[in-house]
């Protein structure tokens, strides 16, 4: 019997919000192997007779949360550092360091000025970009390709910005799966380039 190796990918920020809306709470670490699993029960479920799968390994993809104080147009000054997501976040990644068979890859999240709150005209709320996240996701998906280091990837994403990646794997004979978790809307480009969608 031949073995495929596969690698899932996880966007962090998309499965943390797919999560939440899916279950009504955010993720904890108990949470991720049956999500592990479950991935592979689907991607197993297309093989054909003689072939089985081995999970090679998982890489979470996110930012470290961003600790910085500033001064928000109102003259207050607000410390990031002792929001209760800034805490999560830290949390999460200390366990995430730990987890088995799994490799955390973390960007930056930069502060890029204020917006107005959505419902509190005169209050305002930290504008953050994540930096360095899509670009390590794509090197990784080049190399393991490149390598051969996999037969089979799993990307956990809605983002579009992942279609040359998996354009790349697909020429160097990787099968590409799509994994949205429940994603309401899926971009054709996105549906063009997964060898697979599993739901």
């Amino acid at each position: 019997m031949s073995v495929n190796k596969v690698a899932i990918l996880i966007d962090g920020g998309f499965f943390l919000q797919r999560f939440k809306t899916n279950n009504g709470k955010s993720p904890r670490i108990a949470d991720l192997q049956p999500f592990i699993n479950d991935i592979m029960i689907k991607v197993s479920a297309t093989n054909p007779p003689g072939t089985s799968d081995m999970l090679l390994r998982t890489y979470y993809y996110d930012c470290r949360p961003n600790g910085d104080t500033k001064i928000d147009p109102n003259g207050k000054t607000v410390d990031f550092s002792q929001h209760p997501q800034f805490k999560a976040a830290n949390a999460f990644h200390a366990d995430l360091r730990t987890f088995p068979q799994l490799a955390l890859r973390l960007g930056e999240l930069s502060f890029d000025g204020w917006k107005v709150h959505p419902t509190k005209a005169n209050d305002y709320i930290p504008d953050f970009k994540q930096k360095s996240v899509d670009i390590k996701l794509g090197l990784d998906i080049a190399w393991m390709s490149s390598k051969r280091t996999i037969d089979k990837l799993v990307l956990v994403a809605g983002d579009s910005d992942f279609v040359s990646p998996m354009k790349f794997a697909r020429r160097e004979g990787i099968l590409v799966y799509l994994y949205p978790m429940g994603q309401p809307q899926i971009k054709i480009i996105l549906k063009e380039h997964a060898d697979f969608i599993i739901a």
